[in-house]
């Protein structure tokens, strides 16, 4: 157990300032599925122009949170990255869903410009501590 936390320790904190930002902050991009996001963005744009959006909003929503984990974990190393890295895009997805301010968070009427001004602040600073670290074997 100890070994675990001394390991994930200096994956937080490797006494190099610039080199450990650079971490948190390739972190926090990489949780981010901005292709998805784009994705999503440009399909609601297209369901807003239809006779009934409703049903595209909650489609396209629907689609791109089961998406979002299948294609970022296509872009890791490890069983275990794989599962932080496709957890944290659910919520990044989730996060800038709600930030767009369209498609089905408009439609519902949850939309809250302040709130999600703060879910991005939030989930910004709270994303790049989540670290994947491998778990060693006890002896």
């Amino acid at each position: 157990m100890r070994i675990v936390e001394e390991e994930r320790a200096r994956h937080l904190w490797n006494g190099k300032p610039s080199e450990n930002v650079k971490g948190y902050m390739e972190r926090v991009t990489k949780y981010i599925p901005a292709e998805v996001v784009a994705a999503y963005i440009t399909a609601n744009g297209f369901a807003s122009i239809s006779s009934k959006p409703g049903l595209l909003y909650y489609l396209v929503f629907g689609v791109c949170l089961i998406l979002t984990p299948i294609y970022i974990t296509r872009f890791t190393r490890t069983g275990k990255e794989a599962w932080t890295n496709g957890i944290m895009s659910v919520f990044a997805f989730l996060a800038w869903a709600y930030a767009f301010g369209g498609g089905l968070v408009a439609y519902l009427g949850w939309y809250d410009a302040p709130a999600a001004s703060v879910v991005l602040v939030l989930f910004t600073l709270v994303s790049g501590a989540v670290v994947p670290v491998a778990r060693t074997e006890r002896v």
